[in-house]
Parts: structure tokens; C-alpha cells; sequence
């Protein structure tokens, strides 16, 4: 692909493949066209399906989805634009499902699933992870015996503007917001807050300039919005907006959730309609919706939002990746391009690292 072209990337994409096959990917995409292109990947982690980014150094961090978890460091190099394995630490729980970096790079913090537990893990000099410096374990259980009958962390997103994280638990119906105690490296809970019983949330997004969070709830296939009380630490309810279409009776779970940079428009997707349902937002952060379309396969378990213009939908049971490009009107069209990756589940864009 020439150089002058518009690219956006690298892309870093996780999977649910094996430790034998490459299950971690550098894509990049053509910002004019929405051609997508596969660059390298890197194997040796088992069911590397979430991935995140330093903030401003060359490093990957990924989780290992398996019953023994683990949390997996990488190099990126420009030269051959390849990606080489630096360490892995346990992650002292079951299956480890989402991570994130934290804005000063030192701190790398990772959720386990079955096991319902929270880890904060110190960043090393050369982009290493330090062994685990604390685990906060969560308790209960809510209404869904099937998918309820224990805690289930699912997954941590910083707050913008604040120093607090929301941690979604999907078994005890319950957001948590913790607080990283850099001196003594532990994790501080300050309060948690109780959604509708059987929501089952599962991931949030931030408006780029209001104190709103959304949160995607898996099991009631909703969104619903709160103001976030940053000082008071408080989550005040604004609206719960359902992310099906009226009448529709089939199963369905969400799974992801991410606003346009501007914050003009919100999406949300649907896993057994296999769609994208589309919300402007309002000046207010309340949700107007605009509808729904085709996640463009089965199974969209992640899709991202780059800028205003881009959409790229990560297609679990289709085994590929769909570019969109998203309309003035917020409706994301598909642009005919497409790319086959074995069981795609998250897509994280990393720095112009070149």
C-alpha cells in the first residue's frame, strides 16, 4: 500500500486461536477506500482475545482466555513490522477477558471472568509485566441462575478526566469503581452501584465532553446512561434505550459499545440479530434511535469506531473483519471490503508507531 495513502493503524487484533496459529494481528486500513489489509501477527498465547495499548511507548499487552489465565506483553517493532513477546504473568483467576493501560503507562489493570476478580499489575521500564500487585475479588450473584450464579467481571475502562476505573460485573448486576493506590500498588474500591436486576453489564464508553457513561447491558440488550458524579462518586441514572428492534422475538446478547469521537452518535452490538443499533446523541447525552444494520456476519463480539468516519466490525462466527464508513446521517454503510481472521474478538488502534 503506497505511503501516501491514508492509513489507520496499526489496528491490533485479538482472537480465540490457539497458541500453535498466529492469534494476534496488525492490520491497517485505507482511510479513503476502507480496504483493510493484514500486516503480521505474533502466536504462543492460547485465546488471545482481548488486547490493549501503551500509551506512548511501542508495547501490546494481551490476556490469555483460558481457564489458567494469563496477561501477555509485547514489542512492537517498526523494522519488519512484527510483534515479540517480552513476558506473561498468571492471572490468578479464570478465564481473564478485557485489560487496559493505564494514561501514565505503569500500570497495566486486567478483569478474570469466571473467577469475578480485578488485577492491578505494575508496567517495567522495558514494557514487562511486573508480577501482581494486588486482586480485588468480587462477591454475589443476581437473578439469571444460568448466567448469574456468581461473579463475573467483564470488563475495565478508565473514566476520562478522573482517576477512577468502572468495573462491569456481569453475574452481580453491579458496577464498581475503583481507584489504583500508586504508592502502595493496590487497588481502592470507592463504591459500587447496582443496575436492574438481569442487566448483565458488559462494557461502557464515555462521552468525548459531557460526564456520561453508557453502559452495555448483555442479558437485557439495552444501553442505558448515567452522570457520572466524579467528586461524589456517584452514578445517577438517565435513560435506558433497548438495543433491538421492536417485535423481534429470537435470542440475542450484547457485546460492545463505542461512540464517534465527536460523541454525536453511539452504537451498540447485537450478537443473534447480528446488527449494529445506532443512536444519535443528544445535547444532554440522552439517545435518540436511528436503528439498526447488519453487523455484516454472524457474531459482531467487537466492533471499534475510528474518528467519525470509520467503522470496523469484528465478526466472532463469520471469521472476518467488515469495514463501514459512517454517514452524515450516523448510519454506518459497508464498503465491500472485508478481511478473514480466524475468530476476530477486539480491536484496539495503536499510535502512529512508524
Amino acid at each position: 500500500m503506497p505511503i501516501s495513502e491514508p492509513i489507520i493503524g496499526p489496528i491490533i487484533v485479538g482472537t480465540y486461536d490457539s497458541s500453535e496459529r498466529e492469534g494476534i494481528h496488525l492490520v491497517r486500513l485505507n482511510a479513503e477506500t476502507g480496504e483493510l489489509r493484514r500486516i503480521n501477527g505474533v502466536s504462543g498465547a492460547e485465546n488471545p482475545s482481548f488486547v490493549a495499548v501503551h500509551p506512548s511507548k511501542t508495547y501490546v499487552y494481551a490476556v490469555s482466555e483460558t481457564a489458567e489465565g494469563a496477561v501477555v506483553s509485547y514489542r512492537y517493532s517498526s523494522e519488519g513490522e512484527t510483534l515479540t513477546e517480552l513476558n506473561r504473568q498468571p492471572s490468578k483467576g479464570n478465564d481473564p477477558c478485557h485489560l487496559r493501560v493505564d494514561a501514565s503507562g505503569r500500570w497495566l489493570v486486567a478483569v478474570n471472568y469466571s473467577s469475578g476478580s480485578v488485577c492491578l499489575y505494575p508496567i517495567e521500564e522495558d514494557g514487562s509485566i511486573g508480577p501482581l500487585s494486588d486482586q480485588a475479588k468480587h462477591e454475589g450473584s443476581s437473578v439469571r441462575s444460568d448466567r448469574q450464579e456468581a461473579a463475573h467481571a467483564h470488563s475495565i475502562f478508565p473514566v476520562p478526566g478522573t482517576r477512577d476505573w468502572i468495573v462491569c460485573d456481569l453475574g452481580t448486576d453491579g458496577l464498581y469503581v475503583y481507584r489504583i493506590d500508586e504508592e502502595a500498588g493496590k487497588l481502592t474500591l470507592r463504591r459500587r452501584f447496582d443496575t436492574t436486576p438481569g442487566a448483565g453489564p458488559r462494557h461502557t464508553a464515555f462521552h468525548p465532553a459531557l460526564p456520561i457513561v453508557y453502559v452495555v447491558e448483555e442479558l437485557s440488550c439495552a444501553v442505558t446512561a448515567y452522570e457520572y458524579r466524579a467528586n461524589a462518586c456517584e452514578l445517577v441514572p438517565l435513560q435506558t434505550a433497548t438495543t433491538l428492534p421492536e417485535g423481534f422475538e429470537g435470542e440475542n446478547t450484547c457485546a460492545d459499545i463505542h461512540l464517534t469521537e465527536s460523541g454525536a452518535y453511539l452504537y451498540a452490538s447485537n450478537r443473534g440479530h447480528d446488527s449494529l443499533a445506532a443512536y444519535r446523541v443528544l445535547e444532554d447525552g440522552r439517545l435518540e434511535p436511528l436503528g439498526h444494520v447488519s453487523a455484516g456476519g454472524k457474531t459482531p463480539r467487537s466492533f471499534a469506531v475510528f474518528g467519525d468516519n470509520w467503522l470496523l466490525s469484528a465478526l466472532q462466527d463469520s471469521n472476518r473483519i467488515v469495514s463501514f464508513r459512517i454517514g452524515t446521517d450516523g448510519i454506518p454503510s459497508p464498503t465491500g471490503h472485508t478481511l478473514e481472521i480466524y475468530k476476530p474478538v477486539s480491536l484496539e488502534r495503536a499510535p502512529r508507531w512508524e
